[in-house]
């Protein structure tokens, strides 16, 4: 059976095009002056397209389905996946320009622009999918040096995306903000887009900051932390160079950013930006509750080149279900409850690890006997190393698809705690 469904995977068709537009805008790399601004490759994002790819166990057809990038066939609902958009978007503030602007032949439209303090979001729409050139954004004539990602909103009658530009910087509450794009799909020319901008009202706050540790005898500190009610910004700098912290030889860092009780909070984007001494990060992450008292957050590197084993596992008729990861626990399936046409699955990670809200650096998907993707939602975190992951009901017999953990350290002095409260 094994054999079968992995060759019906590697048959799957997905466009490629489309993939690659996920891959390209969520890389966002942009190398400017004397310094450089990056975009941290996540694991849940385009890493793993590239390092599951390279592992050999699946094709770059079916990469896609494992990444929390616009998967194919998978809309990206703000109500859903970004209740911190979601509150920017109901706000007075938010820029409605609905323009459309043709460059020869081809039509791009800007829709809605919302600024919250730490991230710029667009929404855009074309006829059709084409991809986009890296948008030069500007700030009262000064072009900013940073990364950017989309989401796919729509793509059927019309394509609509979601464009999201994280903003290490400060900004002033109002601006005159230019977007530009100089090609689309094949066409060059100039997409043009100017309008004016104010933060939204989010109600921002500083929270004291000043917390230290290590990882790997890498130093850290976290410089500062802004809370609201759209997105929670966190700044954390390294005494290190990024080739230092994304290497062969250390691995890839990754953060797990949670709450007190360990249940990890989604991080939306974490842009990098460093010199010839350090690394910050700035990590996005979604707004606080009212019950979060502290966040925590945890270091630890992640074998560069993985040597793992795919895991390809029908799902059982009565749980518990337990599947290895050997030396970072199992995965304990709990149970699946049904309503309607959509399953949602339930596991928790055997494993003292915290593994992080898209469980970096593994992925889980449900397939069918015959091996097409039946993921209607990504797999999230509900609690400390609890997920759940929906698919698509009584489409044959599921069939669990993983790979083995790498063995990850975690040590005590790369775990620092932010008092919220």
């Amino acid at each position: 059976m094994e054999n079968n469904i992995k060759k019906v995977i590697e048959s799957i068709d997905v466009p490629m095009e489309k993939l690659d537009f996920a891959i390209e805008k969520g890389m966002g790399i942009q190398k400017k002056k004397d310094k450089k601004i990056w975009k941290r490759v996540i694991l849940s994002s385009v890493a793993s397209i590239a390092l599951i790819v390279g592992s050999g166990f699946i094709s770059p057809k079916m990469a896609s389905v494992l990444a929390d990038v616009p998967l194919i066939g998978f809309m990206f609902n703000i109500k859903e996946h970004d209740k911190g958009l979601e509150t920017a978007l109901s706000d007075d503030n938010k820029a409605v320009l609905n323009k459309t602007v043709t460059s020869n032949g081809t039509a791009l439209t800007i829709e809605e622009i919302v600024f919250d303090g730490a991230r710029l979001n667009v929404i855009f729409s074309m006829p059709e999918y084409k991809d986009l050139s890296p948008a030069i954004i500007s700030v009262n004539g000064r072009e900013l040096n940073v990364g950017g990602n989309s989401k796919v909103l729509e793509d059927k009658d019309i394509f609509r995306g979601l464009l999201e530009f994280p903003i290490a910087e400060e900004l002033p509450d109002k601006f005159d903000l230019t977007i530009k794009f100089l090609q689309v799909g094949s066409t060059k020319g100039e997409w043009l887009f100017s309008t004016p901008i104010k933060k939204v009202n989010n109600h921002s706050n500083k929270v004291i900051a000043g917390q230290t540790g290590k990882v790997k005898g890498y130093a850290f500190v976290v410089e500062s932390m802004d809370s609201s009610t759209t997105t929670t910004k966190i700044k954390v700098k390294f005494d290190a160079t990024m080739d230092k912290l994304f290497s062969e030889e250390s691995g890839v860092l990754n953060a797990t950013i949670m709450d007190q009780h360990g249940t990890p909070l989604k991080i939306l984007d974490q842009p990098g930006s460093g010199d010839d001494k350090s690394t910050t990060y700035t990590y996005l992450i979604e707004p606080l509750r009212q019950d979060i008292t502290e966040v925590r957050i945890a270091y630890y590197f992640f074998p560069f080149n993985l040597n793992r084993k795919d895991l390809i596992v029908p799902l059982a008729d009565s749980f518990p279900q337990r599947i290895s990861q050997e030396k970072m626990g199992d995965y304990v399936i709990t149970g699946v409850t049904k309503k309607e046409h959509e399953a949602t699955l339930s596991f928790y990670i055997d494993s003292e690890f915290p593994f992080d809200d898209t469980l970096t650096p593994s992925f889980f998907e449900i397939v069918s006997d015959s091996g097409e993707s039946l993921i209607t939602n990504y797999v999230h975190a509900v609690g400390p190393n609890k997920y759940e992951v929906s698919y698509q009901a009584n489409v044959g017999k599921p069939i669990v698809h993983t790979v083995t953990t790498p063995y990850m350290e975690l040590e005590p002095s790369a775990i620092v705690t932010i008092p919220v409260k």
